[in-house]
């Protein structure tokens, strides 16, 4: 216990702070992030080296209001911050049948994370800019796959936050030391054996990952197997799906990500809680499973949940090439700024929107709002993982899942044509 009866170890800074030496509200962050820590059983903080906001998504006024009181206070961040996707696409909100008055609030909670010196990149893939965290360091990461992305494929280190813990921490730089921030608690115990397979896609990745999810509860699963090197679209796939079929915060590759160079490295030379040897049945099933739907007719199709990549638009490029979609189905693709510029100089969002697609940024699928489709619009279909277990909640429609191939096939037809997946020829 210590003067400010906190059960948590206070550096000398970290009382200048509640003493409000740094501003009232640096005081208040601080608070929140203690009580928080308290909460998790934490002993200490650890300073961090950066943070991604995931409470940008404009869910009522309670949400509004504390987030402009902190910027009208002054608060600014001490570390790189970064904000996750918003409620509305801000150049493209008008055309999209979104009410004024919900576009004017979504605004003004950008603006105020804005004003605070978070970085609107607006995205829920920030490992794809080009500065990440590194290898060791502590960080503060909102949005689900994002978290599991920086855990295990850049081995940064962060625990599943809630909103408001994100921005706190930013201002203050610090957060709470504990779960998966300590060596001991990174260590894998649950290993996956996966099948051997031919033409490994995202597909094959979205799968298995909900699959995985699914059975590790709170183990740390340990992926063995694989024999290609996944790419980053691979990898981000994998990342969505562990965490939204389960609460999966980390994963290890062996032989893929940074703390598994050896099984017995990944282990931390310890024997495995359980094994689980995954059968390309349990991966047909999980694909199949996955659509909520199987109405043939087909009125959209939606992509980037997580947010389309460079890698992704490349692959839908080279797929729609001298096709068109119908223009009975709508098609929509969502990412951030960055990759749309990117994707515009490769020239992959000229074949795109020449096929038939159209491409919104700032917002997700999974911030989608119904307003935005005709009432007629019935169906949908993806090749997220993410989206398919979430989407009939969020949009209120029927969503098939498919390859990101099996969406284009359905686009041009308008109607649902799901093959079988590459992986399983």
């Amino acid at each position: 216990m210590n003067e400010y009866n906190y059960q948590v170890e206070l550096s000398e800074r970290d009382k200048a702070i509640l003493a409000g030496e740094e501003g009232k509200a640096s005081q208040i962050a601080m608070r929140i992030v203690l009580r928080i820590a308290e909460m998790q059983g934490a002993k200490k903080l650890v300073d961090i080296t950066s943070v991604h906001v995931g409470g940008s998504i404009y869910t009522g006024q309670a949400s509004l209001k504390v987030v402009e009181a902190l910027a009208e206070m002054g608060a600014q961040v001490k570390v790189p911050t970064s904000i996750n996707a918003i409620s509305i696409d801000r150049k493209r909100w008008k055309d999209q049948n979104i009410d004024p008055e919900f576009a004017g609030y979504a605004d003004r909670l950008a603006t105020a994370f804005e004003q605070m010196g978070c970085k609107p990149i607006f995205s829920c893939t920030p490992y794809v800019f080009p500065e990440n965290p590194k290898l060791g360091d502590d960080i503060v990461w909102a949005e689900s796959n994002a978290i599991v992305y920086s855990n295990s494929v850049l081995g940064a280190r962060t625990n599943r936050q809630g909103d408001f813990l994100d921005i706190c921490a930013a201002i203050v730089g610090r957060a709470p030391y504990c779960g998966l921030h300590m060596e001991e608690n990174r260590k894998g115990n649950f290993v996956i054996n996966i099948p051997k397979v031919k033409n490994v896609d995202s597909s094959f990745y979205t799968v298995l990952g909900y699959l995985i999810g699914k059975h590790a509860g709170a183990d740390i699963p340990v992926i063995c197997g694989v024999e290609e090197k996944p790419s980053l679209e691979d990898l981000k796939y994998l990342s969505s799906t562990l965490a939204t079929s389960g609460a999966v915060g980390l994963f290890h590759m062996v032989g893929v990500t940074p703390e598994a160079p050896t099984l017995e490295a990944a282990l931390g030379g310890q024997p495995p809680k359980r094994t689980m040897d995954v059968t390309e049945e349990d991966m047909l099933s999980v694909f199949e499973k996955l659509s909520t739907t199987h109405e043939e007719k087909l009125d959209l199709v939606l992509l980037g949940s997580p947010h389309f990549t460079l890698g992704d638009f490349k692959e839908l490029a080279e797929l729609v090439d001298g096709k068109h979609a119908s223009p009975d189905c709508d098609f929509l693709i969502t990412t951030n700024q960055y990759v749309y510029e990117q994707a515009e100089a490769e020239g992959y969002l000229g074949l795109i929107e020449r096929f038939g697609a159209r491409v919104s940024t700032d917002i997700c699928l999974c911030m989608l709002n119904a307003d935005m489709f005709p009432a007629t619009a019935k169906t949908a279909m993806t090749n997220s993982g993410k989206f398919a277990h979430y989407g009939p909640g969020l949009v209120g429609k029927g969503v098939s899942y498919g390859s990101l191939l099996d969406c284009v096939n359905s686009a041009v037809e308008a109607k649902r044509v799901i093959g079988k997946p590459n992986w399983l020829q």
